[in-house]
């Protein structure tokens, strides 16, 4: 029962940050954050989700390299939730994920990458958009509701950065965040 109502907490949040964004509300409230620390600590929440699928998952950093950075630590947690949530959702069982952080410039690139189903030449144009779905792919996790790439995409674009994906159907999708690191 608690799993559930974390769930409709979750979509329920999910619908007013989409709002929020849809109607140019949403807010960042920007601070010192450490980027690799956060990341590694969110790693952890999908641990089952990792053992129930047998999925092998990689976390690639370049040594050595700072990743602190002004931003809104609560909505980067969103962004990257969303990404790895969609990539062990179309990850098959004994699949691998990688997530891949490195700067490049004075700009950070967060790659999240899976083997798993792949999108279609015509729905990736898509997939961006409110309330869209790839037809006829489902999972034993839930299904989605089509808004969380398009919230992804707002937070995103409120912190200067940009994202993109790149995607080849039975081989897998990566989902590429950019962000200034001032």
């Amino acid at each position: 029962m608690k799993k559930n109502v974390n769930i409709l907490l979750r979509l329920v949040n999910q619908i007013l940050d989409f709002r929020k964004v849809e109607n140019g509300r949403m807010e960042l409230h920007l601070e010192p954050f450490d980027l690799l620390s956060s990341f590694r600590g969110w790693n952890d929440s999908f641990r089952m989700a990792l053992l129930k699928k047998h999925i092998s998952f990689f976390f690639e950093v370049t040594p050595d390299m700072d990743f602190r950075m002004m931003a809104d630590s609560e909505k980067m947690e969103r962004i990257y939730f969303n990404l790895l949530s969609n990539a062990f959702k179309y990850t098959k069982v004994k699949g691998n994920i990688t997530v891949s952080i490195r700067k490049v410039k004075n700009e950070v690139e967060i790659r999240v990458e899976d083997d798993g189903v792949g999108i279609s030449e015509e729905s990736i144009h898509k997939i961006f958009d409110r309330f869209y779905q790839v037809d006829g792919q489902s999972s034993e996790f839930t299904l989605g509701t089509g808004i969380g790439l398009a919230v992804s995409k707002g937070i995103v674009e409120l912190h200067k950065g940009s994202i993109r994906v790149e995607s080849e159907v039975g081989k897998g999708s990566a989902f590429i965040v950019t962000l200034l690191m001032g």
